[in-house]
């Protein structure tokens, strides 16, 4: 179970499901004789020479972000896990997030390689080896994702679009913000949320240095798996039912299938099942760090405040 959760993790994010890297687009860019150099999320030093026009995916985020930008049509290769938006599907495949295949990915014959860190670095070094220019991305908040479409934007020459859907989730997570700022103001305490990854025997939960503990933070909540620093972690039973959350969110997906959360011997005695506070929500809205990570952030802000 660990190693199918720790690849469905990954893939999501862009998201994710789990990748250890630095703080993204922290580097900038400079531009040179040569081309434009980038420092990606893992701190390396990348240069592109001008606009890539065949493009490969080995993140399902940055392959929704590829699409949104409008660029479909110099995608090349995705994933087996690229399932969104439709049209990535109809991509040619190349493997998967944690084994893609790098003699398809050699022979989609690249301008650009967009990936991820952690279990992914060492494919990124062969990658460079070979002569392959990639950018690795791997944002671990909601303003990080932010900065990273409009990074891929400006090395990809669809800054102006990528303008246009950084500037509508930022104006959404404002009205969020302000709605938090509200709440907190007159005194409302934070109610507790726990988010449910993956069940068997255990929980699986998000810790504090995961894109949902972020969410859950930003959206006005606060998550009960903070006390452990780790991305995704194992849970026990009678720790869930000492920290009594408030509201229990739960994602539901190709990595997750909760079934009836209610109907599992000892949940009963949690608050938020007591009271009816359960929420089933799309898993791939709060792994993948793309686009969609808004929608994401909406859908547990509208769980707390209902």
């Amino acid at each position: 179970m660990r190693k199918y959760l720790t690849i469905a993790l990954l893939g999501l994010l862009a998201v994710t499901l789990a990748v250890l890297a630095a703080g993204c687009g922290s580097g900038g860019s400079r531009k040179e004789a040569g081309g434009t150099t980038y420092v990606d999320d893992l701190g390396r030093e990348v240069v592109v020479e001008e606009a890539p026009e065949r493009i490969v995916s080995i993140s399902p985020a940055c392959t929704e972000i590829l699409f949104a930008l409008g660029l479909g049509n110099k995608v090349f290769g995705v994933t087996k896990y690229c399932d969104y938006p439709q049209e990535a599907t109809d991509k040619p495949e190349i493997g998967t997030f944690t084994t893609p295949n790098i003699e398809a990915i050699v022979d989609a014959k690249p301008d650009l390689v967009l990936a991820s860190g952690g279990v992914q670095r060492d494919i990124l070094d062969r990658l460079d080896e070979l002569g392959l220019t990639v950018y690795a991305v791997n944002p671990k908040t909601f303003n990080e994702t932010v900065e990273s479409i409009g990074k891929i934007g400006e090395i990809t020459g669809a800054e102006k679009k990528a303008e246009e859907i950084t500037d509508d989730m930022e104006k959404r997570a404002e009205k969020i913000d302000k709605e938090v700022k509200e709440k907190n103001s007159s005194g409302q305490k934070e109610p507790g949320i726990f988010y449910e990854v993956y069940y068997e025997n255990n929980v699986w939960t998000a810790g504090r240095n995961s894109v949902i503990s972020d969410l859950i933070s930003r959206a006005g909540g606060r998550n009960i798996g903070d006390v452990e620093a780790s991305d995704y972690y194992e849970f026990s039973l009678e720790q869930l039912i000492a920290d009594n959350p408030d509201v229990y969110m739960v994602g539901s997906g190709s990595m997750s299938k909760p079934g009836d959360v209610t109907a599992r011997q000892g949940w009963d005695l949690i608050s938020a099942v007591k009271n009816g506070r359960i929420y089933v929500m799309e898993e791939d809205l709060v792994y993948r760090t793309g686009p969609r990570l808004i929608d994401g952030l909406e859908t547990i802000f509208e769980a707390i405040n209902q």
